[in-house]
């Protein structure tokens, strides 16, 4: 009788991890390839120059490289090694790509917003699932680009548990609060974007935000993303630690960060 509810245990597991792994790989097949097209190169993990005009990958967020022109904008470390990843894995497919639109295909900066296909043997592979893989960009939720969401969690949830690259240099060197920041440490060199970690203190909700705070670290879902949201689910994160991803800023000594989908929150992600 043991034996047999262990095997039985067994089987469901082994079930569970395929359906698992056959829907990430679902996820990560191209859905609507409008044209295949030259690339010429990365200018950062997440950017890409194609028939010159610069695209962002969706659902992807690399480290920022360092800025000095207008605005000086600090680096975030392994930037630069993130745009050499994607340069590579561009010249490793004679920089062919299949371009996919989603729902929005320009963000506020007139920039294209597209997932990107690579061909390798004969297989269709998607290039925002290996830059995640490779652990030198972070995996991003926007309320309207939802596009292969599973296969990019998934994609970077396996580059975080081999510790790789991003997650490496976070298992050796947590006091650079990247890209993992925790909020009882932040300090003003902790903007940017990055996963903010802490115990949520207080729900509640104004006119403009939906508010969630932990001791110093505040996660605001502003009113044109409330539909995304059941408010009942954000009111039981109350007392438990998170995890919030986004652009966090600093407003009155206090970090903030806004979001537009739960897949931003670990506990509220249903594709993690």
């Amino acid at each position: 009788m043991f034996k047999t509810l262990i095997t039985l245990l067994t089987t469901l597991t082994l079930l569970n991890f395929t359906s698992v792994q056959a829907a990430e790989l679902d996820d990560c097949q191209p859905k609507n390839i409008k044209l295949w097209v030259t690339a010429t190169f990365a200018t950062a993990g997440d950017a890409v120059i194609i028939q010159n005009k610069k695209f962002k990958l969706i659902g992807v967020n690399s480290p920022q490289l360092e800025k000095k022109r207008k605005f000086n904008t600090t680096g975030q470390p392994l930037a630069k090694q993130s745009q050499t990843k994607l340069n590579q894995l561009l010249a490793n497919h004679d920089l062919l790509v299949g371009v996919e639109y989603d729902t929005q295909k320009v963000d506020d900066f007139d920039r294209g917003l597209v997932h990107l296909f690579v061909k390798e043997k004969g297989k269709i592979i998607n290039l925002n699932k290996l830059m995640l893989e490779s652990g030198y960009a972070l995996a991003k939720s926007e309320h309207n680009n939802n596009l292969h969401q599973i296969c990019y969690y998934q994609a970077e949830k396996k580059a975080r548990n081999a510790k790789i690259a991003l997650w490496g240099l976070e298992a050796k060197n947590p006091q650079l609060q990247y890209p993992i920041a925790i909020s009882s440490e932040i300090s003003t060199a902790d903007d940017g974007y990055r996963i903010y970690t802490g115990k949520i203190l207080t729900v509640s909700k104004s006119s403009r935000n939906y508010i969630l705070n932990m001791d110093t670290t505040g996660i605001r879902v502003p009113k044109k993303y409330w539909g995304n949201f059941n408010y009942a689910q954000l009111e039981a994160l109350k007392g438990k630690t998170i995890e919030a991803r986004g652009y966090g800023f600093l407003y009155k000594g206090a970090m903030f960060v806004r979001i537009q989908s739960p897949n931003a929150i670990n506990l509220l992600n249903q594709v993690h």
